[in-house]
């Protein structure tokens, strides 16, 4: 009798199960030749962005071409279409980095990913090579095994949908290559894309045959369609996952050791599988990541859940956390952290004004400041918000978030004498000030500095109306002074500000007993703020006294204008080329190497020969606004640039790499000065992407440069 029960009951759950996953081979409207298979359902609700390798660079000759001129940006756009279209019929969203031939630099790429916060990243690309004979499909992810868990799930998916699909002849003893291969610091593509991310080389455009097909529509949907079932294939894979239980993820907790429980999720037990009842993850692949640290936990696989105990006091503010899971699949979990906050009461508050009394002007106002902290002496978390109200006068604002555990409000002061009781309170905490309305000896300057061009406050900067009487600007941008004119009879002052990175400003104030001077002012930054967030390495390969000034002096107007700058022309000159990139590598900084030499001008050569990394747009334009600059300041010379593929020190440097070589030699030493100028003007109409720098501004910036030098212009 037992056996009959198992004949039948074996029938019935094979019956059951093939009815649930049976592939129904739904035709795709993209093509009539490619099936969607049922998997790629799982597919549905994943954000994808797919970025189409190159573009925008069809002026160069022979740059990214087949042997008959077939261009590899074209064909990367035409399979990201195809692509799109399959993976929307089964309801993911994607993003697309462009849409038409135009250039994107790899930052910009990455950031379109983030920004939509994709959950997988793709760039589709073919690869390119002298030899004729060579043909074969490769992916590429970042860094280490290690650095790249989820990566390299997608990698072998792509990897093998792709290959399956072209079918080409000849494959590589692995397909799976690691970016830091080829390049230093990896792909910048793939180092600045936060989420799961790979490049895929489908093939090689320079292999004659391998051309011809890829001019053929059909072979370019095959191609887009072996992504699509990597993708569809990977997404049945599962994605395994640990959730937050307590604290939610998006909480705000008071403990600073809270007790942690996650909920192990497979990806797979979610869909109502038949599989055993503990979700289906490796014990052992477990890691869990407080702000990047690694923390002990313990795993109850009766529950599927993971407890961490946290034994020393978290800070106040926002946590990260990373659960690491492989499934049974063997996908890894995809790099989303999930958040949590700490924010204890305050158990004490420090108000301090900047004066107890004001004039009852109706315009004096006065900034208090609220510092919390908590039972431990610690600041309060961030982003908490403090309430304040007032008897007499007004608020500016009633509420204000905390940074660094302070608040700050401002009181404005009524037009009648009076007191005003300030009551500020965060939570059940609650304190209060007085500010008294009445009739001052003192002058009260206040007032607000802000970014002439955009509007926004600034912090920092440096207020001073004599040696004595000097301040700083709050977070808000706002300053205050009091000047007492019963020691000082004048009637009128100078007040200065000035911050780093800004034009300093003066002007003359007018004091008046018992009245506040309201006095507002813009800060303009120097170079209108282009070069704040540029880092330049400079270096040459000679020992040139000329070129050594020049890199001086332009080291000079560079840092002035607010650009990070590291002269290593000194620290190399000794150094082989090998170690000379690892020098610059080095260099934690993003931003440009620019090499600078001098030498004897040749026959036939142009004045000034730039080189960058072939088909770096971004490169390739900073470099003819440079060579414009010569043509427009000093002498003729060629626009062209060139575009070179084998300089180690352009090849395989982590920074936007470029050389210049300038014939003048032989020329006066104080050509320096000049050409010096030259590069900085270019460096500048390339940040502002303009043709030409307005003359009052770059008049202005060479005033206050040479000034700052102790010269006159």
């Amino acid at each position: 009798m037992p056996r009959l029960i198992i004949l039948f009951i074996i029938p019935l759950l094979i019956f059951s199960l093939s009815d649930c996953n049976q592939s129904k081979n739904i035709k795709s409207n993209v093509s009539q030749n490619f099936l969607i298979p049922s998997y790629a359902r799982h597919l549905k609700g994943l954000k994808i962005c797919l970025d189409p390798g190159h573009g925008g660079q069809s002026h160069i000759p022979d740059y990214k071409r087949g042997p008959t001129g077939l261009r590899e940006a074209v064909i990367n756009l035409k399979v990201a279409n195809h692509l799109r279209d399959l993976l929307k019929e089964v309801g993911v969203e994607v993003i697309m980095t462009r849409i038409d031939d135009s250039y994107i630099s790899l930052a910009d790429r990455s950031q379109i990913s983030n920004e939509n916060k994709a959950d997988l990243f793709i760039s589709l690309h073919h690869n390119g090579i002298n030899n004729p004979e060579t043909n074969y499909t490769s992916t590429w992810y970042h860094g280490d095994a290690d650095e790249s868990r989820s990566s390299l799930d997608l990698a072998r998916y792509i990897q093998q949908g792709v290959s399956d699909a072209l079918q080409l002849p000849k494959t590589p003893s692995t397909g799976l290559y690691s970016d830091k291969l080829l390049v230093a610091s990896g792909f910048g593509v793939l180092r600045l894309t936060e989420c799961t991310a790979v490049v895929c080389e489908a093939s090689f455009y320079t292999n004659p045959e391998e051309e011809e097909r890829l001019k053929n529509d059909e072979y370019l949907k095959k191609e887009a369609y072996g992504y699509f079932l990597g993708l569809a294939r990977y997404a049945e894979a599962g994605f395994p996952k640990g959730i937050l239980i307590t604290p939610e993820h998006n909480s705000v907790i008071k403990s600073k050791t809270p007790t942690i429980k996650i909920s192990v999720k497979d990806g797979i037990h979610e869909r109502g599988a038949w599989m055993l009842k503990r979700q289906q993850i490796y014990t052992n692949s477990i890691q869990i990541y407080i702000n990047n640290e690694t923390f002990p936990y313990i795993y109850d696989p009766e529950s599927d859940v993971i407890t961490v105990k946290i034994n020393d006091k978290l800070s106040n503010g926002i946590h990260l956390i990373l659960t690491n899971l492989v499934n049974y699949y063997g996908n890894h979990s995809l790099p989303k952290p999930q958040q949590f906050k700490v924010a204890p009461p305050a158990e004490k508050m420090m108000l301090n004004a900047w004066t107890d009394h004001l004039p009852y002007d109706g315009k004096s106002y006065v900034g208090i400041t609220v510092k919390a902290t908590d039972v431990d002496g610690f600041n309060i978390a961030d982003d908490e918000v403090i309430h304040a109200t007032t008897t007499h006068g007004t608020l500016f604002e009633s509420e204000d978030n905390s940074v660094n555990g302070e608040s700050i409000f401002y009181l404005q002061s009524p037009t009648e004498k009076g007191t005003a009781i300030v009551d500020v309170v965060y939570g059940k905490t609650k304190e209060s000030i007085r500010i008294n309305f009445k009739n001052i000896d003192e002058n009260r300057i206040v007032g607000q500095v802000r970014n002439g061009d955009d509007g926004n406050p600034i912090p920092n900067a440096k207020v001073d109306i004599s040696t004595e009487l000097t301040t700083i600007t709050d977070r808000n941008g706002h300053y205050f002074i009091d000047k007492d004119i019963t020691i000082d009879q004048s009637d009128r002052t100078i007040i200065g500000i000035s911050k780093p990175g800004y034009y300093p400003y003066s002007h003359e104030l007018v004091l008046q007993p018992n009245q506040s001077v309201i006095h507002n002012a813009n800060l303009y930054a120097i170079a209108d703020g282009l070069f704040d967030n540029t880092a330049i390495v400079l270096d040459s390969y000679s020992n040139e006294p000329k070129t050594h000034k020049l890199i001086v002096r332009l080291q000079k107007l560079l840092e002035f204008a607010g650009s990070r700058v590291y002269p290593i022309h000194l620290d190399t000159t000794n150094l082989n080329t090998i170690d000379r990139i690892n020098f610059i590598n080095d260099i934690k900084d993003e931003g440009f190497y620019l090499q600078i030499s001098h030498k004897p001008l040749e026959n036939g050569e142009p004045t000034v020969a730039a080189a960058h990394n072939r088909g770096n747009r971004t490169t390739e334009m900073f470099q003819k606004k440079i060579l414009e600059q010569f043509n427009q300041d000093l002498f003729k010379t060629s626009i062209d640039t060139i575009q070179d593929r084998d300089t180690p020190v352009i090849q395989q440097t982590n920074k936007m790499a470029m050389t210049i070589e300038i014939g003048t030699l032989k020329y006066l030493d104080s050509t320096h000065l000049s050409e010096s100028m030259v590069i900085f003007k270019g460096l500048w109409k390339h940040l502002s992407n303009a043709d030409e720098i307005d003359e009052e501004k770059m008049d202005r910036f060479m005033s206050y440069f040479l000034d700052s030098l102790g010269q006159v212009k």
